[in-house]
């Protein structure tokens, strides 16, 4: 997410099991890849987080600004509010019938997300953070 021009995207994957330090670096060198150029990175203070910031900060520090939420405080995670629309919402009456199907719904909800500035925007100020 780019706050200062607005310029709000959602990006989402999936790993399978709980993510670790190399699944984050991974992440993030993807959206470097995608992007090209110094992008904001707003996140919580999960371990394997702060572990991923450490590397990038050392091994390269011009591809991301790390922002660091408050602890405890989910309701100012923008991801918290993407997660909600996409659970509580968009996927409301989904029954998957397997990992897979699971997995494919919660990417075309993402896609939703992310194809929607305005909404993207909204989620965004329902965090409490502000542009």
């Amino acid at each position: 997410m780019t706050p200062v021009r607005q310029n709000l995207n959602f990006r989402f994957t999936i790993f399978e099991g709980a993510i670790n330090t190399l699944d984050v670096i991974l992440f993030l060198r993807m959206i470097h890849a995608y992007y090209g150029k110094k992008v904001m990175i707003i996140w919580d203070r999960l371990s394997t987080h702060l572990s991923a910031r450490s590397f990038f900060e050392r091994e390269n520090p011009d591809w991301f600004c790390f922002k660091e939420l408050p602890a405890y405080c989910p309701e100012w995670n923008p991801v918290e509010q993407c997660w909600n629309k996409m659970k509580n919402d968009l996927m409301a009456n989904c029954v998957p019938m397997s990992i897979e199907h699971l997995q494919e719904k919660a990417c075309e909800a993402a896609k939703i997300i992310d194809n929607n500035p305005k909404l993207l925007a909204e989620l965004f100020l329902n965090a409490k953070l502000t542009l």
